[in-house]
């Protein structure tokens, strides 16, 4: 405290981040708990496999953050309580894994003021449980979270976020380690990558035991297999959401595919949709986008009467779909999702990763249909309602912000989480993103900050002034001392904010092993 020298003032007290550590014990422990081990240890091991991994990765550890700071022996010193976390310097702090001397600023308010519970003045112990995710900057607390926990805690009335940064500035390496620890016991969440774009998941995903799926030379994922009807769904209301995911993966693939500024599909174009999948329905047949080009060549749309569309009106519009779906099945898009599925797609795996980089030659358009298509098995398995919680990640938020119809898809998904059991997560570099979607009031852009809106979880890396600028915009509530921590933010430390009350910055804690199955950026060192 310092005393003011206006009359009546009683003085103000000052609030400084502190310099959190865990000891080579504690992340030590963290690594053999579910993060890509040596071992990969999992919860249900004895405990002497678990006290032998421990010492393992300590002894990795050691030798990790030896190499980093280019020290010897004594490069670790014992702590307190007889373990040690050794001080790095050079490229270990660079890379935000050992002790920083944080920019965040201090926090000040006068002696009446301090009775007021701002975030920042009384952090407190982070209110949640859940799997380590790192330290708070503020307190020095360990920061534990899960993403059901602000909801279980009443601090949130939504289950889903979403991560927003600058490249380089630690956000994809924050999403791989809180996906593979939320997928540890006793956790066990199931987390879906809706896109992976740059196949960089894919390591994430055999380092747990997941899956990826990959279309293409030989393989096929039918987008309209709506797969098994769940026990406690009637069939009724399985049939109506078999509709439902049949419709919306046509809409998607449509904005994918057209090119005229058409989005979707016209109403006339949804009436025969709905007819021919209906038609299947009634037959207990499951389509294929070939199957449903064969049908709409053939005198069906003819012979079939669909309200509020003529003979000569059917016809067109069997005609346009035809134009739309036959690319993928006779044309450059062919030989990945015309077909009925080679892949078996594990609704249990811990981790499905939907590898929309195997459309790599460089075709836009194959990309944009690779997320459509994906993302139609990604509703499917939401669909499931089969008692699992499902963490649905969009790791590249642009892929999927250019189609109307996946953004449309996302928001209502958001809407009904709470009744699916999906936890939903948006990766994006900045909020200056949203302005190449859409114009300013229209639908589509509207959907867009619509989602952003309604996640209450919201983990922000290094941001431009520009978009911090629209930052403040989208979010109202975004404190001037907030915009000053964002800007002074290092890399890998992010400001959460959860709900309307917490607020922290977190450093992540990875170990040796963890790093080299997240880390991306090796190349770009030079």
């Amino acid at each position: 405290m310092r005393e003011r020298e206006e009359q009546g003032a009683s003085g103000v007290l000052g609030f400084a981040p502190v310099l959190p550590q865990l000891t080579l014990r504690q992340l030590a422990k963290v690594d053999a708990d579910g993060v890509p081990a040596s071992q990969g240890i999992v919860a249900a091991t004895s405990r002497l496999q678990r006290r032998r991994a421990e010492r393992e990765a300590r002894r990795r550890l050691r030798d990790w953050y030896r190499s980093l700071s280019g020290q010897g022996e004594k490069a670790a010193e014992p702590d307190a309580a007889g373990d040690a976390l050794p001080r790095t310097h050079g490229a270990g702090r660079r890379l935000g894994l050992a002790h920083y001397a944080p920019a965040i600023p201090w926090h000040s308010a006068s002696v009446q003021q301090a009775g007021v519970l701002d975030p920042f003045v009384v952090s407190g112990y982070p209110p949640f449980d859940g799997p380590v995710i790192g330290e708070s900057s503020l307190s020095g607390a360990v920061w534990r979270y899960d993403a059901w926990q602000p909801y279980q805690t009443h601090a949130a009335t939504s289950v889903n976020g979403w991560v927003i940064g600058l490249m380089g500035s630690g956000k994809s390496m924050f999403l791989k380690m809180f996906a593979t620890r939320e997928t540890a016991a006793p956790w066990n969440r199931r987390v879906i990558i809706e896109g992976d774009p740059k196949g960089e998941w894919a390591r994430v995903a055999r380092s747990v035991g997941g899956q990826v799926v990959s279309v293409g030379a030989g393989s096929y994922l039918n987008v309209l297999d709506p797969g098994r009807r769940p026990v406690a769904r009637s069939e009724r209301d399985w049939r109506g959401d078999v509709l439902g995911i049949q419709t919306q993966a046509i809409r998607s693939i449509a904005a994918a595919m057209r090119q005229d500024g058409i989005a979707g599909i016209d109403e006339q174009e949804s009436g025969i949709v709905d007819a021919a999948l209906n038609h299947y329905l009634d037959r207990e047949q499951t389509p294929t986008i070939a199957g449903l080009v064969d049908l709409l060549v053939s005198q069906w749309p003819e012979q079939t009467p669909v309200k509020g569309v003529g003979q000569t009106d059917r016809r067109s519009a069997a005609d346009r779909l035809i134009l739309l779906l036959n690319p993928l099945v006779e044309g450059a898009m062919a030989g990945a999702f015309e077909r009925e599925s080679t892949v078996d797609v594990d609704p249990a795996s811990p981790m499905l990763v939907f590898d929309t980089g195997s459309a790599s030659d460089g075709n836009e358009q194959k990309k944009t249909l690779y997320m459509a298509a994906m993302s139609a098995t990604v509703e499917r398995l939401c669909a499931q309602r089969d008692g699992l919680f499902r963490i649905v990640i969009a790791e590249e938020g642009h892929e999927l912000l250019s189609n109307p119809e996946l953004v449309r898809a996302w928001d209502r998904r958001i809407r009904l989480s709470g009744e699916l059991g999906v936890s939903n997560w948006f990766l994006m570099h900045e909020l200056g993103d949203l302005s190449s979607f859409g114009e300013e009031g229209s639908e589509h852009r509207n959907t867009m900050m619509g989602i952003l809106t309604k996640s209450e979880a919201q983990v922000v890396y290094a941001q431009s002034s520009s978009s911090l600028e629209q930052m403040t915009r989208l979010l109202p509530d975004l404190t001037l001392r907030e915009i000053n921590t964002i800007r002074a933010l290092p890399d890998f430390c992010a400001l959460w904010r959860v709900g309307p009350r917490v607020r922290d910055v977190v450093r992540p804690y990875v170990g040796p092993e963890a790093y080299d199955v997240f880390q991306t950026d090796k190349n770009r060192q030079g």
